[in-house]
Formats: C-alpha cells, structure tokens, sequence
C-alpha cells in the first residue's frame, strides 16, 4: 500500500470479526468472574449466597473457556498472526520502554527520555509486554480454575492450596492493569476503541493508523473501501 495516495480519512482493517469476537466476550466474561469471584472471596456472606455465586461463577467459567478454545480452533490462523507480531520484537519496541510511548511527558509533564516515539508495529513495546502476559493470564486462569473445581483431590492440598492463592490474585492483579492502564490508554484513540467495539466492520482511519503503528501500516495493510474488500496481510 502507498501511505502517499491515502487520505486520513480513508478506512482500513484493524480487527478481523474473530478477533473482535473473542475480545468482547473475553471481556465481559472476565469482569463477571472478576465479580463473581471477589464476593466469594472478600466478602462474608451466608454459605447460601457464596453457593449462588459460585453457580454463576462456575456457568460465567464455561462461556470463558469455550470463548478460547472457539477462537484457538476455529480461527488459528488469527491467533498465529496475533502472537507472531507479539513475539515480534526490535530495536523499536524496545526504544519504546525509554519514555514510555511518551505518556508520561504528555499527560504528567515528566520529562521522562527522548522526546520523540520510536515508530511501532502493530503492537507497541508496551502492547506486546502487557498482551503477552493478559493471554498467559487468561490461559493459566482457566486451567487453574477448572483444576480446582474438577481436579482438587487429584493435586494435593499444597498444589490446591498455591494454585488458589494464584487463581485469586493473579486474576485480581491483571485486573487491576486493564483497569489503571489497558483501558485508558486504549481511550486514547478512539478509532480503535470504535472499530473493535462496534458492529461490523473492524476498520480504523489511516490517520490513526499512520499515528500510532506507523510501520505496521507501511508494512502489513493494504486499503479498505466500499469499492475494494481489502485485507490486513498481518
């Protein structure tokens, strides 16, 4: 694609419809067993209440899993190109970590390295840490949680008892990164908040594109319009 012959306005894709799938039920499966599980676990309720959580919790849990093994068996191909650029990793992605995509100048005035951003793929330095350790976080709760549901005498009470303490906490900690993190700098441009959230197609503007994955665009995209059903390589 020739990034000359674009307008910012022009449209190209972002997020195929499995990626968007998975995401959105990921999601809102995540924050209902975020719940579900921190009232159990927190609160001092009546065993009758705990009992009705763990329901919906343990039926929240089947959506969950059946959300991965849906997209790792039905679309391998989109996981394959998400981890490809994930495990992607140059001089850029690393240059990135030196000011932190700039954030810190931006929004607290910190000074903090070189003024200008390394241009980025698909992911930035930040993305590709943080996706990386959001997919481990999402595999490993789900083996875990169904270890501890099905599995319980088969591990030992010291396993159970580790296994617990990082089915709870591991959950909790990662929360609390999508929350203070992942989802305010994900508002940050809004193109990309529309397009993987919105029904139908996942497209972002070349504009957004071109500003915050510049050598993805150059690299991996080619153009989206009514006229032409074109599609991302990478």
């Amino acid at each position: 694609m020739q990034p000359e012959l674009c307008k910012p306005t022009d449209r190209v894709l972002r997020y195929h419809p499995a990626d968007k799938i998975f995401h959105t039920v990921n999601a809102i499966t995540w924050f209902a067993l975020l719940i579900t599980g921190a009232l159990v676990y927190f609160l001092d309720l009546s065993d009758k209440t705990k009992g009705g959580l763990m329901v919906w919790h343990l039926g929240l849990a089947v959506i969950f899993t059946l959300n991965i093994v849906a997209y790792l068996c039905m679309a391998p191909h989109r996981f394959a190109v998400t981890m490809k650029n994930l495990l992607e990793w140059d001089s850029n992605s690393i240059r990135w970590f030196l000011n932190l995509g700039g954030y810190p100048r931006r929004f607290f005035h910190i000074p903090l390295g070189p003024v200008e951003v390394p241009p980025q793929g698909r992911y930035n330095g930040g993305q590709k840490m943080s996706y990386l350790m959001f997919f481990f976080a999402i595999f490993t709760l789900a083996i875990t949680g169904w270890i501890l549901w099905v599995a319980a005498p088969l591990v030992g009470k010291m396993a159970f008892k580790w296994m617990f303490y990082y089915h709870v906490w591991a959950g909790a900690i990662v929360s609390v990164l999508v929350v203070c993190a992942h989802i305010p700098l994900a508002l940050l441009s809004w193109s990309h908040v529309t397009g993987l959230w919105r029904l139908g197609s996942g497209t972002i503007s070349v504009e957004a594109a071109m500003h915050h994955t510049p050598i993805w665009f150059k690299r991996d995209v080619i153009r989206v319009n009514p006229d032409d059903s074109g599609k991302e390589k990478a």
